[in-house]
């Protein structure tokens, strides 16, 4: 599904509870019966190789920090490191650029001293001043980036209110960045596990217009000269083919080194084609064209068969943290509502949400469309998410009977017998349901979703167009008065994470991906201020107990406002070549989280 990111990835405690067997190694199991994961213990790798992926869409930037869709962050988030990371495997936090932080006893204080030596890849120091730089851009409100949201925290303003502020910062010396919190805050980590900048790159773009107005927004856009960019991950970027592939070769100066102090990665170098749907990654990869990639769940019997032939293994990896659903734009400064303020309003009404959601078949669509490896979904969680994910939600299930009722409850009725519902004022019940043209499951689940609701009269035209396009008309913000976020239904689907705080871009009012009606200065619902006020106290709340109860209310709330329709939650599968050392799938960071690791068993290299 093509997805909308809220952060990169965090990982739960509860990972291997949600994975099918066939994933997970014995003393896998064994350990994680004793609530303890402990991560496969590395091979020594040699030198060479070269591993290829595929994805779908090219990148509409590179900029890391401004990027909101799939496309781009996957294009580029291996490239910048952060302070500290978690392991995908074990899920506990571990040192990056950083050392794990000296935190106070009252949790105020958290400090960060970078390993000596670190560079960029050009060469460059990196320092102290790029994480204070990378800082100064996330909290820039000129800078159009999905990072500040998740990192503002609400305090007090004085009058009764709140006021969104940034976490505090000082740089103690060259090698030492210190962060202080104004109270205890639970999700910490994941507030500060944001990807460092290169300030001797970026800062010239982000200081031009100041202080009205910034050129970073533009920096490293899709028409930069890729071998121009600089990391500090474990790749850089050597070619850069529109519409085709991306090539990333070895990070001469990246910081991590295996257990034998050799520096990573193994691998010569990592390519990533471009594919416009998942059928084409399936043939890739039956054809030997791709090593490794995600898998739509209606391939999956066909690539098991295809095993042994093909020399590569198939991976459930059970339920994943992805979400599929449908929305309306509630917005009513937006187009749509310009054009037709009655049909907004109607969008608005939750009575027609409600309708609606009993109106798709979700067990059809898990039967049909994923043929039977998903879920059915009624609220924001995962039920991979153990830690808070609650069953106890309204569930508004498939009922075309409850959904008529419903419609008839807010007056709409068939008035000139063409079998489809008109509005107050006479004119027909019509909107159109946009979806991305890339994904099959997104175009086979808008088409049954489409059918069920023409059965309770409304006149729906789905019409798939292509990502990017479909992500700017959700982004497109009003220019010299006129209307924007063009759009009136869409199906999308959010990748997702076991942090709820990771997700306040989307949940919080004032939040830029909040889709249905995004930068809110005060919240225009009053079930929206609810939200914003469990937000606010989740993070603050310590106790693991109370702050479940805490995010189980805000799944209710959602589950009864209906802003986001959910309709499953697909399992995760993901396929890789038999060619590879290290490999060491999980739920959650699927098989190549540990690229950096991975060897081809034939490089016969002992130095890079």
């Amino acid at each position: 599904m093509g997805a909308v990111n809220k952060r990169p990835l965090t990982l739960a405690l509860v990972a291997w509870l949600a994975s099918s067997s066939s994933a997970v190694p014995a003393q896998v199991k064994a350990n994680a019966q004793q609530g303890k994961i402990i991560e496969p213990r590395s091979k020594p790798g040699k030198y060479g190789g070269t591993i290829t992926d595929i994805n779908f869409g090219s990148p509409k930037t590179f900029n890391l920090w401004v990027s909101a869709d799939a496309s781009s962050s996957n294009a580029v988030s291996s490239l910048y490191s952060s302070l500290n990371e978690q392991n995908a495997y074990t899920l506990e936090w571990a040192p990056a650029l950083a050392e794990l932080p000296q935190v106070s006893r009252d949790g105020l204080t958290w400090t960060f001293r970078l390993k000596d030596g670190l560079s960029w890849s050009d060469g460059q120091p990196l320092t102290a001043d790029d994480v204070l730089f990378t800082l100064k851009v996330i909290y820039d409100p000129k800078v159009e980036t999905n990072w500040r949201e998740g990192m503002l925290l609400d305090v007090p303003n004085g009058k009764g209110g709140f006021k969104r502020v940034p976490v505090s910062y000082q740089k103690l010396d060259r090698r030492t960045v210190q962060f202080k919190f104004p109270f205890p805050y639970a999700p910490a980590r994941s507030l500060l596990s944001f990807p460092i900048a290169p300030r001797h790159m970026l800062e010239a773009a982000w200081k031009q217009g100041q202080p009205n107005s910034t050129d970073f927004n533009r920096m490293w856009g899709d028409g930069v000269n890729v071998k121009e960019m600089v990391s500090s991950g474990p790749w850089i970027i050597t070619q850069y083919r529109t519409g085709a592939r991306l090539v990333y070769s070895r990070n001469p100066y990246y910081w991590k080194k295996d257990a034998w102090g050799r520096r990573l990665p193994y691998l010569d170098h990592y390519i990533s084609l471009f594919a416009p749907d998942y059928a084409s990654a399936t043939l890739a990869l039956m054809n030997g064209k791709i090593d490794v990639t995600s898998v739509r769940q209606d391939d999956y019997q066909l690539l098991k068969r295809g095993e042994s032939k093909g020399n590569y293994k198939v991976y459930n990896l059970g339920s994943s943290f992805s979400s599929s659903y449908l929305s309306f734009n509630l917005n009513r400064n937006s187009k749509p509502a310009r054009a037709n303020p009655e049909l907004v309003e109607l969008f608005n009404d939750v009575r027609f949400r409600q309708a609606v959601s009993h109106a798709i078949d979700r067990n059809r669509i898990v039967r049909e469309v994923y043929g039977g490896l998903a879920k059915p979904a009624y609220g924001p969680e995962s039920p991979a998410n153990k830690l808070f994910y609650t069953p106890n939600i309204p569930k508004f299930e498939f009922n075309l009977a409850a959904a008529r009722q419903k419609l008839a409850a807010i007056g709409l009725r068939d008035k000139d017998g063409d079998g489809f519902l008109n509005l107050s004022g006479g004119q027909p019940l019509r909107f159109t349901l946009l979806t991305n043209v890339e994904n099959g499951l997104c175009k086979e689940t808008a088409t049954i979703i489409a059918a069920d609701l023409r059965k309770i009269g409304l006149d729906v035209t789905f019409t798939p167009i292509g990502f990017n396009d479909l992500i700017s008309r959700l982004d497109d913000y009003p220019t010299a008065g006129a209307p924007a976020f063009d759009w009136q239904a869409i199906i999308l689907g959010f990748t997702g994470t076991a942090e709820p705080n990771d997700g306040r871009n989307i949940w919080m009012s004032s939040g830029n991906l909040h889709q249905w009606d995004p930068d809110q200065k005060k919240p225009h619902r009053p079930w929206e201020a609810q939200i914003d006020e469990l937000l606010r106290r989740g993070v603050k709340e310590m106790n693991p107990s109370r702050r479940r109860v805490i995010y189980e209310q805000l799944q209710k709330i959602v589950a009864q406002e209906q802003p986001l329709i959910y309709t499953v939650v697909p399992e995760s599968i993901a396929a890789i070549r038999n060619k590879y050392g290290n490999v060491k799938p999980t739920p959650l960071g699927g098989l190549v989280w540990n690229v950096e690791d991975l060897y081809d068993l034939k490089a016969t290299r002992n130095k890079p």
